[in-house]
């Protein structure tokens, strides 16, 4: 692998972006840390409030309690998974700063479960697996990473878990295809074979599931184009379903997608903007343009 492939770019998926559970604070990591933008009573961000210093994110997840917000380390060759208590307005505890673990592979894009305490990690260690970590009362993370063996191939993978929590979605870029994998009601997932893959045309970047719409979101690699795919009844891919581009949506080397809660919003990030696209909530349709909105820069590390 290349250097510039090892870097925090738009060659690899990255999943810095993540909405809490209540709907009040989008996060989006940045090239120093993690930016907390308020949101609406419908979803519509509000001017970037907040930010937390911190080492540049690959993956952001937030507890499916709201209670602890996620991140796995961008920089080559770590192998953090890092986590922050937050109170009950969304907002870091006051006083408490990032903890950090050390796990036995390097971590690329997170996922958290939407109703258990777990999270799914894609790996970018060689055999690159994707793996399932059980989270503590604490929110640190309880006896290591738990292998999802059939999921090991290609690195770069993006993840996303339906709203329901039944489902796990992959996306693999170098196959071009997406897979779905169905979840036991512990978070776990059965099954030791190949994991079934969808061909697809174009390398999948990091995605999302709507909350309601049966749909799945995901960008293009390269092109940044973003992709509407609908889901069949019982969450996989139907026979008929094919990738609809969103009309004028691109965001190049984008770093992660995530839908409002409400289903009301898409909200795509790049290293400079935060896209939104307004939903129709029932359909998962647009209802408006794109609409980009620069991200407040540090111009300094944090030490």
């Amino acid at each position: 692998m290349s250097q510039n492939e090892e870097q925090y770019s738009g060659s690899t998926v990255v999943q810095a972006l993540a909405v809490h559970p209540g709907g009040d604070w989008l996060f989006v990591g940045g090239p120093h840390g993690v930016h907390r933008i308020a949101l609406g009573d419908d979803g519509r961000p509000e001017a970037p409030a907040e930010w937390t210093a911190g080492r540049r994110p690959h993956g952001v997840a937030v507890h499916p309690t709201g209670a602890y917000v996620y991140l796995t380390d961008a920089d080559p060759g770590r192998r953090v998974l890092g986590w922050q208590s937050l109170d009950r307005s969304g907002r870091p505890r006051h006083g408490t700063g990032w903890q950090a673990v050390t796990l036995t592979r390097r971590p690329g894009a997170l996922v958290a479960h939407p109703t258990r305490a777990c999270l799914y990690v894609a790996n970018e260690d060689e055999s690159a697996p994707v793996s399932w970590l059980h989270l503590g009362t604490d929110g640190r993370p309880q006896d290591g990473e738990t292998v999802l063996t059939w999921l090991g191939g290609p690195r770069h993978k993006s993840l996303a878990v339906h709203p329901h929590g039944t489902h796990l979605y992959v996306g693999d870029p170098q196959a071009r295809a997406l897979g779905v994998l169905r979840l036991r009601d512990d978070g776990g997932a059965d099954g030791d074979g190949p994991l079934p893959l969808w061909k697809l045309t174009i390398a999948p970047g990091p995605l999302t599931v709507h909350p309601r719409a049966r749909c799945v979101y995901f960008t293009e690699q390269g092109t940044g184009t973003v992709y509407r795919v609908p889901l069949a009844a019982d969450g996989t891919f139907g026979q008929e379903a094919a990738p609809e581009p969103v009309r004028n949506a691109a965001i190049l080397d984008c770093t992660g997608v995530v839908v409002h809660p409400k289903g009301t919003y898409l909200y795509a990030s790049s290293d400079i903007t935060l896209t939104v696209i307004e939903l129709d909530a029932a359909t998962g349709h647009p209802k408006g343009p794109p609409i980009p909105m620069p991200l407040p820069h540090r111009n300094h590390h944090p030490r």
